[in-house]
């Protein structure tokens, strides 16, 4: 669909030659899992299912299945039996938890298509699953070639894999660092899907939208998108800082998965910011786009981000971003949002108003869309990802 906008003389050559790549994308919580991993998988396999010079095959651990989008039987992480599993192997090796037994089952349930389908590259972003690929390459003999999409990120080395796609300068510069081959890693940040043009609701047009959703129609909002926790994404510091301004507060609308944290995430934001002030919902990845539209501001309040892909999904409707400062969100953002130590109370707060009034000028809302656009929309990506595909296969 994109590339067919965008074919170069590079695409144009491979179509010539007809030369073919076969690839798998695989990952067992699209389906069932909301994070950044099920999001880009998704996508990335509908950016580049149309590309004539790949023959793309996605696997996953839910949802529908079609001809070239096939689910794979597998114990979710979340599943009782899964968990009990994951309990036992934890104790006999160390690595355990549902989110374990559901790679190995969605890995036994995939090496049928791999041994029948022989593909050219393995596309992947979760790193146990990568693991056991590469034994079943070793004791298959197969030749197919595994493609890493590092975003977590995990630190170097990476013998196992063949190729690693960096999502930011400072990964690629830390493994490069740490002594791994330059020609075996790319640096290829997440691509999104996104209109060219920001589109912006009228006043009337967002108050309607909002009552549809069920959200205050004539206050604030800000939304924080992400894993309902405060282990990593910090949902705590985010309620805190917002509980600590002055009243009337803006409403905080949190959207994610839940986890065994969230019930004490849930009890802080009603003590703290009361009911009638504070939400968390899990919505589908398709209905996300209706929350953003909404929305006055976007906040996460993690320390570290292999990449943060949420926020290019905050910058495509050109909300202003409030991050904790380091070289990814520097690299993601641009230098023109906010950014500063989450580490120290109060820094999240003293934001928030001035990002509030700047989600009015819709000047700044248009560049914000526009930065996002050029530099990460799969129209301008998706070539850079076709020619990382063939590159690992050759």
């Amino acid at each position: 669909m994109i590339l067919k906008t965008r074919k170069n003389s590079y695409t144009a050559t491979l179509d010539k030659e007809n030369k073919v790549t076969k690839v798998f994308i695989i990952c067992s919580g699209l389906g069932h899992v909301k994070r950044g991993y099920e999001s880009f998988t998704q996508e990335c396999f509908n950016a580049l299912s149309q590309e004539p010079t790949l023959d793309i095959t996605l696997f996953k651990g839910g949802g529908d299945s079609s001809e070239k989008e096939i689910v794979l039987w597998n114990l979710r992480r979340d599943d009782k039996l899964a968990i009990f599993l994951g309990d036992i192997t934890d104790k006999l090796i160390r690595r355990g938890e549902g989110y374990f037994i559901e790679q190995i089952t969605f890995f036994l349930s995939l090496v049928p298509h791999i041994q029948t389908k022989k593909p050219d590259v393995i596309f992947f972003s979760d790193e146990n699953l990568g693991n056991l690929l590469w034994y079943w390459q070793r004791f298959s003999k197969q030749n197919y070639k595994l493609l890493f999409s590092n975003g977590g990120p995990i630190l170097p080395p990476f013998p196992r894999w063949d190729h690693v796609q960096q999502l930011a300068p400072i990964h690629l510069q830390n493994a490069l660092e740490a002594g791994q081959p330059a020609e075996k890693q790319t640096l290829v940040p997440y691509g999104i899907q996104m209109s060219s043009q920001l589109q912006i609701l009228t006043p009337n047009e967002r108050e309607a939208l909002r009552h549809k959703l069920e959200l205050p129609e004539n206050r604030p909002l800000i939304v924080s998108v992400g894993v309902i926790s405060k282990s990593h994404k910090r949902m705590d510091y985010v309620i805190r800082e917002i509980a600590s301004l002055p009243k009337p507060r803006p409403y905080l609308l949190l959207l994610g998965q839940q986890n065994s944290d969230s019930p004490e995430i849930i009890n802080l934001g009603n003590q703290l910011l009361g009911a009638e002030n504070f939400q968390v919902r899990t919505v589908p990845q398709k209905e996300m786009g209706d929350y953003y539209k909404t929305a006055d501001t976007f906040v996460l309040g993690s320390l570290g981000e292999g990449f943060g892909r949420v926020f290019l999904e905050a910058m495509s409707h050109g909300l202003p971003c409030l991050a904790h400062e380091h070289k990814v969100t520097r690299f993601v953002l641009g230098n023109n949002e906010y950014l500063d130590n989450f580490e120290i109370p109060g820094n999240l707060a003293f934001l928030i108003p001035q990002a509030l009034q700047d989600s009015q000028d819709i000047s700044k809302r248009q560049r914000r869309h526009e930065s996002a656009y050029n530099r990460f929309s799969w129209d301008k990506l998706g070539l850079d990802y076709v020619k990382l595909i063939h590159n690992v296969n050759t």
